[in-house]
């Protein structure tokens, strides 16, 4: 009898402590680090696999680039299919795509800006060394309408030894780069502050980049899983997260017209994913 009563009340403590715990979790809930939802997903086929650039063509096509090809993929994203294979060179270090209009552009991680107009049929092929050096490890790429210009992200840079690296434009207009930086990356910012023991190159490390329509723009770090959201006209900036097991290895970013975001990620499958901030 004694025995019964003991695991009654141990089963009525334990019931009281659970209540307690969910009572205090309701009212004090955690913080959701993860600040983003995925809307829509796409598993690709493996020819995409080693991806490194996506680019827009329009709200159904996107245009892909691997690291180690010279060639453009068009993927459909209603048909799921890859439409059409455009080849254009041998070489290697591809990092990003940008199309605009009916041309593409493509980045080489040593400053190199490949220029395809008519990409589509037999393309009119320029190249530019936009860079004076192959050390900044030029990494991500995006199209800025509002100025007429590319954007450059580098995943090294000349001003880290500043605790800074520089996102760069690049004019349509001139074919020539400002080598002053049109938004720096804070280093030393309190959104790295985790990882404050690292040498500060190492705290932020950009792989690509995209602008929205609203003067915003993305900056996707994938050794460390995060999105940088940096508002150009007041440089504000806010450090979104990414759940490993939903990103193993996000490797490029481009913007969706409702400026929603694709994440390519490159693991042994290759996935693209929608995803809504928070």
């Amino acid at each position: 009898m004694m025995k019964k009563k003991s695991m009654i009340l141990a089963a009525s403590l334990l019931a009281i402590i659970t209540s307690l715990v969910v009572s205090f979790r309701k009212k004090n809930p955690e913080p959701d680090i993860f600040r983003y939802q995925i809307t829509s997903t796409w598993d690709l086929p493996d020819q995409l696999k080693n991806t490194s650039g996506i680019g827009m063509i329009n709200q159904q096509k996107i245009a892909c680039i691997t690291r180690d090809k010279g060639s453009i993929y068009i993927y459909n994203l209603k048909t799921q299919n890859i439409e059409k294979q455009i080849n254009f060179g041998n070489s290697q270090n591809y990092t990003d795509i940008e199309i605009v209009g009916t041309t593409a552009f493509i980045l080489k991680k040593e400053g190199m800006l490949i220029k395809l107009e008519h990409y589509k049929k037999d393309p009119l092929i320029t190249e530019y060394q936009i860079f004076n050096d192959a050390s900044r490890n030029a990494s991500g790429l995006s199209y800025d309408a509002s100025s007429n210009r590319l954007l450059i992200a580098v995943k090294d840079d000349k001003f880290e030894h500043k605790g800074t690296k520089g996102i760069y434009g690049y004019s349509l207009a001139t074919n020539r780069i400002n080598f002053n930086p049109d938004y720096e990356i804070e280093l030393n910012s309190s959104l790295f502050a985790e990882r404050k023991n690292l040498k500060a190159a190492q705290r932020f490390l950009p792989n690509a980049i995209s602008k929205n329509s609203k003067e915003t723009v993305h900056i996707l770090d994938t050794r460390h899983h995060e999105l940088l959201k940096v508002n150009i006209l007041n440089k504000s900036a806010e450090l979104y997260k990414l759940r490993e097991e939903d990103f193993p290895v996000p490797a490029t970013i481009s913007h969706l017209k409702n400026n929603n975001i694709l994440v390519f990620n490159n693991s042994k499958k290759p996935r693209l994913s929608e995803i809504k901030l928070k």
